[in-house]
């Protein structure tokens, strides 16, 4: 029983715990999400899956957000190679803040820069100085 606790982790290996911790989280999530869609439908008497009128899109979703977020994430891992993790980050991060606001004047713009510097610094300190974790 003492043994359930421990954890035998190789050092080349590490790398690959988290995200299979991840993995088996989301895939948790996916079946709670399943059960509970699936329930919804049988208490509403409606069809759980109805292919027919399915769409993996919202009717009017924003394209300029969607397609937005994809090129900035392509564009990080351009920008991580480039110019190193706080620099990249903090241009990113601007990036998506600004794409996400609601008013685009120089106050909000100004505060999306202030937000990415800090968040990206403070991220740096917490991973670079507390848990002695390089980043790239």
């Amino acid at each position: 029983m003492s043994d359930l606790f421990k954890i035998n982790i190789t050092y080349s290996q590490s790398h690959l715990i988290m995200p299979r911790i991840i993995l088996g989280v989301l895939m948790i999530l996916a079946v709670v999400i399943f059960i509970q869609e699936y329930l919804k439908a049988r208490k509403a008497k409606k069809p759980f899956m109805n292919i027919k009128q399915w769409r993996f899109f919202a009717k009017d979703y924003d394209k300029v957000k969607l397609f937005g977020s994809i090129g900035l994430l392509f564009a990080y891992i351009v920008l991580l190679n480039l110019i190193g993790f706080i620099a990249g980050s903090i241009i990113i991060a601007s990036l998506f803040n600004i794409l996400y606001a609601e008013k685009k004047d120089k106050k909000s713009i100004a505060i999306c820069i202030g937000i990415s510097i800090i968040e990206t610094m403070v991220l740096w300190f917490i991973f670079g100085y507390i848990f002695e974790i390089t980043l790239p």
